[in-house]
């Protein structure tokens, strides 16, 4: 029988906002004893290793999109692979884009790499030349062994109209493993795509926001915005991430088995209002559901 798989939430925080009790969104999907990670917040490399695993043992990278709080340890992985003289092959997976990202990350590492550690005759390895890009589009497949991943665009940057249009794409991914399927939203609205992308997964590792709340720290924070400028983020918000309620109504429509919600900014799914989110959910969807904390397995 093949090992069984397991997710590891390693960051369950979201959006530009530091959070002490939470780390920059990163999670990892265990196929038997191969980690693959999908997406790389920052210090997702210091979680891996707080989980039991090594940053050299990740082969694969999936990102769900390039907003800086899931790609903020990409360049820390090329330079700490760099350093420690990788020479397998490390796959990145992204939308259209990821290859300019990861192109001027490894432009970033020249400097490094000719410093090297001082040792006359020694050259390290440079990112160039272990890092494999792969761009993925909506409705493409990568196989890896036994798992195969397919991915839908999602409503993180638009609006299911204009699906199909020039422009960047946020993508929700799907595995299909031997033991189980998990999809993992991304950021995203609400979306009959990903619905459909979800179809009897046994697993939703999805975002959840609470507009109020996220709504109140701006103004807090922002206390001379004009008024305008907070309607245009809440119809951003309320179009482009999901809450409680949506997350809920994707599982149930999907008829998926189980949800964890994660991506939160600070404030949202604290220990004193966590149960209220639990509820909400409860009331829509009857499977099981959980606050997806740091460093969890599931």
């Amino acid at each position: 029988m093949p090992a069984p798989s397991s997710v590891i939430t390693l960051g369950t925080a979201g959006g530009p906002m530091q959070n002490p009790a939470r780390a920059q969104p990163a999670h990892v999907l265990m196929n038997g004893q191969n980690p693959i990670l999908i997406d790389c917040g920052e210090a997702a490399m210091g979680q891996l290793k707080r989980a039991g695993i090594e940053y050299r043992d990740v082969n694969h990278i999936f990102l769900t999109h390039h907003h800086f709080d899931h790609i903020g340890s990409l360049f820390a992985c090329l330079g700490l692979n760099m350093m420690t003289q990788r020479r397998q092959p490390l796959c990145i997976y992204g939308p259209a884009g990821t290859q300019s990202i990861v192109d001027g990350l490894c432009a970033a590492c020249d400097v490094p790499n000719a410093i090297g550690f001082g040792i006359p005759g020694q050259q390290l390895p440079h990112p160039r030349d272990f890092v494999k890009v792969t761009e993925i589009a909506p409705g493409d497949e990568i196989t890896l062994d036994d798992l195969k991943m397919t991915c839908c665009e999602n409503t993180h940057y638009r609006t299911e109209d204009q699906f199909g249009q020039e422009g960047h794409v946020s993508l929700s991914l799907r595995f299909d493993l031997a033991d189980r399927s998990v999809v993992f939203t991304g950021d995203t609205g609400p979306c009959e795509a990903l619905i459909t992308l979800s179809q009897g997964a046994d697993l939703i590792v999805g975002e959840m926001m609470d507009l109020d709340i996220t709504l109140g720290r701006i103004r807090g924070l922002n206390k001379d915005m004009p008024e305008d400028r907070i309607q245009m983020i809440k119809s951003h918000l309320s179009k482009h991430h999901i809450n409680a309620e949506d997350l809920a109504n994707i599982a149930k429509s999907s008829g998926a088995k189980e949800v964890v919600a994660v991506h939160f900014p600070p404030g949202i799914a604290t220990p004193d209002t966590a149960q209220g989110y639990v509820d909400r959910v409860a009331a829509i969807f009857d499977g099981k559901f959980s606050i997806g904390q740091d460093l969890a397995e599931y």
